[in-house]
C-alpha cells in the first residue's frame, strides 16, 4: 500500500507542476496560448502601430525618422537644376507632421487615409511646387515609403 500511496502522490505532484507550467505560459506578455491536441503553443499577437503616435515621434526624433524611412525611397528632390534621389546621406529631416488640415493657407492640401496607407500632398497650382509623401504600414509598423519634393 505504501508503494501505491507514493505513486499517487508523485502522480498528483507531476500533474500539479504541469498545470502550473501551462498557466505560466498562458500569462506571458500579450501572448495567447492555443491548445491543440494537448500541446500549448504561445502565439504573440502584435497590434498595428498607432499612426498618430508614430507621426509625432517621426517628426520630432531624427534618429527614429531615419530608421522609419524605407531606403531606397521612391520619389526625389528637385529644386531648380538640382535633382537627386533620396538616400540616407542626403536625407533632410522632416519636421512637419501629417495633418488633417494644412495651417499654411497658400498651399492646396489633400490627405487620403486607409488602414495601411496614408498619402499627403501639398501644392501651389500652376507654380511648379509640389510635395507628396506616403506612409505605409509594414509588419505593423509605419514607414515613409515615398517622398517627392518638387520646387521648380
Amino acid at each position: 500500500m505504501k508503494i501505491s500511496t507514493i505513486l499517487l502522490v508523485l502522480a498528483l505532484t507531476f500533474i500539479s507542476l504541469n498545470c502550473n507550467k501551462v498557466k505560466e505560459d498562458v500569462n506571458l506578455n500579450s501572448e495567447i496560448a492555443f491548445k491543440n491536441d494537448s500541446v500549448v503553443k504561445p502565439v504573440k499577437i502584435e497590434l498595428p502601430e498607432n499612426f498618430d503616435e508614430f507621426n509625432k515621434k517621426f517628426h520630432s526624433d531624427s534618429l527614429f525618422q531615419v530608421s522609419r524611412v524605407d531606403f531606397p525611397i521612391e520619389g526625389q528632390h528637385v529644386s531648380g537644376f538640382e535633382q537627386y534621389n533620396w538616400t540616407r546621406k542626403n536625407w533632410q529631416f522632416q519636421a512637419i507632421p501629417v495633418a488633417e488640415k494644412s495651417e499654411i493657407e497658400e498651399y492646396q492640401h489633400s490627405l487620403v487615409k486607409t488602414d495601411t496607407l496614408i498619402t499627403e500632398r501639398f501644392w501651389i497650382p500652376d507654380s511648379g511646387f509640389e510635395v507628396e509623401r506616403q506612409f505605409k504600414l509594414i509588419q505593423n509598423k509605419w514607414f515613409l515609403i515615398y517622398y517627392n519634393d518638387i520646387n521648380l
